[in-house]
């Protein structure tokens, strides 16, 4: 009687195949427990397990006080104190939280708050940058000006739009009546003067987070923080590693494990964002492993 062979074990799956099977059972927790399990292991692998590992991925959303008290709130969980790294990947939201959480990181970091931008940290996301002791960059990494936004346009814009129609007048000399009339019943004072408050305040958190930096060049906080608000004419231009650099100096780092494990962690969640996307789901990752969630885009119809 020939002898039965064992059956060949089956490999186990892996945090991809895990996390899509989750996704086609629509069953939130086994998409988190697959998500958490590989951020784990890729921050063992390059050997990053001893920093309290924070995540603000966040492709669709602008950042609120929602992002910022789940940073909180994962970064006081347990009340040890522990170097801090943030993977940010995000296209801004508003000054304000975004102030408050760069500095609490700071302050609840044990000896350093890191943060690594694997692909994209713009305007409120620059300004959470900020706040860290280091930045941590690739070649297609990319930070943003920090120019606050109001209904979708630019605080500076109305300046230089008034700027324009100066002009206009010193050229068509007999068009200032038309145009006076124009602004005063389109532009009131009141709201010129709350846009050039909001861009100065805009300039008094980077200044601040930026006090006591080695900054690129001979540049003080003041001058840094007033380029990166009032100097870029577009508010999705891309500052990259080299122009980072010669803004922040040496706190602007690149080719290190930080960096070479967020990379990886971001493919990792743009694999799985792509099929949310392709079942009509929405997905962020704020605060740990655990904090990844998605909405169904069908139920907003």
């Amino acid at each position: 009687m020939a002898e039965m062979k064992p059956k060949p074990k089956q490999p186990e799956p892996d945090n991809i195949t895990r996390a899509l099977d989750g996704l086609a059972a629509d069953n939130l927790e086994a998409v988190r427990t697959a998500v958490e399990s590989e951020i784990a292991a890729i921050l063992v692998k390059h050997g990053l397990q001893s920093y309290r590992f924070l995540i603000l991925h966040d492709e669709v959303d602008s950042i609120t006080s929602y992002h910022t008290d789940k940073l909180y709130a994962e970064a006081t969980l347990d009340g040890e104190q522990k170097d801090v790294l943030l993977l940010v990947n995000s296209s801004g939201g508003r000054i304000e939280p975004a102030y408050l959480i760069s500095k609490a990181l700071k302050r609840l970091a044990k000896n350093k708050f890191v943060a690594v931008v694997p692909r994209r940290a713009k305007s409120a996301a620059t300004l959470i940058a900020l706040g860290a002791d280091e930045i941590h960059m690739g070649m297609m990494s990319e930070l943003g000006p920090i120019d606050p936004q109001i209904n979708g346009l630019p605080a500076l814009s109305l300046g230089n739009a008034l700027d324009v129609i100066a002009e206009l007048v010193c050229k068509f000399p007999d068009s200032a009546a038309l145009l006076g009339t124009y602004i005063s019943e389109n532009v009131p004072v009141r709201v010129l003067g709350y846009y050039q408050r909001v861009n100065e305040s805009a300039v008094q958190y980077a200044e601040r987070l930026l006090n006591g930096k080695n900054l690129g060049g001979l540049a003080t906080p003041q001058d840094t923080a007033n380029r990166l608000v009032n100097h870029y004419k577009d508010h999705s231009f891309v500052i990259d590693f080299e122009e980072a650099v010669s803004l922040l100096g040496e706190m602007v780092r690149e080719k290190t494990p930080e960096y070479f494990a967020a990379d990886e962690i971001f493919k990792f969640l743009d694999v799985v964002g792509y099929f949310c996307r392709r079942n009509k789901k929405k997905i962020w990752v704020v605060g740990g492993g655990k904090g990844f969630y998605w909405a169904d885009l069908r139920d907003d119809g």
